[in-house]
């Protein structure tokens, strides 16, 4: 969870172009980085962890 907020946090997208691109609601970024994992299933993580790292590899 710490690498996947960290990695939001220096993406050159915002939570709402990350949530689109996953393919996730909005709702479940925005509670990952307040801290509420338990809102958000492990596909959910490792879907957000391979919009990121997609979107960094391709910056």
């Amino acid at each position: 969870m710490r690498i996947i907020t960290r990695l939001i946090a220096v993406s050159d997208l915002g939570s709402r172009d990350i949530a689109r691109r996953a393919g996730l609601p909005l709702q479940k970024v925005s509670d990952l980085l307040s801290g509420r994992l338990e809102q958000l299933s492990l596909e959910d993580l490792q879907i957000l962890r391979e919009t990121i790292d997609h979107e960094l590899s391709t910056s």
